[in-house]
């Protein structure tokens, strides 16, 4: 049911041209992923989730996982970092419009299901976002995700995706770069050495 729901978003999001969709399938799989270096974000005092930098096969994913009692507010701080770093001078301000759009939609699907919860005890919202770089492909899909553990050690252990679209390749590059040098209060060397990595993290 869930590749089903998958296929569906992707040929109406994505708009794949025949025989194309199985590779968008294996662009959001995380099953391959392999976790390369991790921040608590925005940070170990006030933890609101983990950016992580993940290889998924011949992939860059960074994924900013939100685990968090104030995701409303969360989200509003990561829309006016898009504003500020995409204003309308800038190409790539119509790629960042519509990554904020889906955004809000997103983050609002998420609450309408955790009023819903059967949990009660659960206080936080969960939210995934990626941005998806790779041999023509450049993606950013947003999920509802199943998440253990405490941060610092998130781990996704499922997902539904909630949309998915192809973006520019400029304006995925570029918003991973300053994600990266955000996260990890990385200068700009810094941030393009931590992405060239080769290697998993060391536990």
């Amino acid at each position: 049911m869930r590749l089903i729901i998958l296929s569906i978003l992707l040929t109406g999001l994505i708009g794949s041209p025949a025989g194309a969709g199985s590779l968008h399938q294996q662009a959001l799989d995380a099953e391959q992923d392999q976790l390369m270096q991790r921040v608590v974000v925005p940070s170990v005092e006030k933890p609101q989730g983990e950016v992580q930098v993940l290889r998924r096969g011949d992939l860059l994913v960074v994924q900013t996982l939100l685990a968090s009692r104030i995701l409303k507010r969360v989200v509003a701080v990561i829309d006016q970092k898009e504003q500020r770093r995409w204003p309308e001078s800038r190409e790539g301000h119509v790629d960042s419009k519509r990554y904020r759009e889906e955004l809000f939609r997103a983050m609002t699907e998420v609450w309408q299901r955790f009023r819903q919860r059967a949990d009660k005890t659960e206080k936080r919202q969960y939210l995934a976002i990626e941005f998806i770089l790779g041999p023509e492909r450049s993606l950013i899909a947003l999920s509802a995700p199943q998440v253990t553990g405490e941060y610092g050690q998130l781990q996704l252990t499922g997902k539904e995706t909630l949309a998915a679209w192809r973006s520019s390749e400029q304006y995925v590059s570029n918003n991973i770069k300053e994600i990266i040098q955000d996260s990890f209060d990385l200068d700009a060397a810094a941030a393009e050495k931590l992405l060239a990595a080769d290697g998993p993290i060391r536990p």
